[in-house]
């Protein structure tokens, strides 16, 4: 069952940084400098994680990752610039 994941990263190095943050634009939305949010059942996850294992040094980066029931996401909320990015993908309940 796909879901949306909030993924997060602190990476010390430019280009990695690049890379990273390339990878996750392909996958989901920018919705912070460093924040993406994704629909993903969880092989994707596993892959996407994968490939971001091969582009990070786990001693200077990290990644985090947090699951978002549909019902968080429609009930999340912002403030300041950007606005809602919408998703696209599919919820399957």
């Amino acid at each position: 069952m796909s879901r949306v994941w909030v993924v997060c990263y602190d990476i010390a190095d430019n280009r990695r940084r690049g890379l990273v943050a390339d990878l996750l634009e392909g996958h989901g939305v920018r919705v912070q400098e460093s924040v993406f949010e994704i629909i993903l059942d969880m092989r994707g996850l596993a892959r996407l994680r994968d490939e971001l294992r091969a582009l990070c040094d786990w001693s200077e980066d990290s990644l985090r990752y947090y699951p978002l029931c549909q019902h968080c996401h429609v009930d999340s909320s912002w403030q300041g610039r950007g606005g809602e990015k919408p998703l696209t993908g599919y919820f399957l309940v």
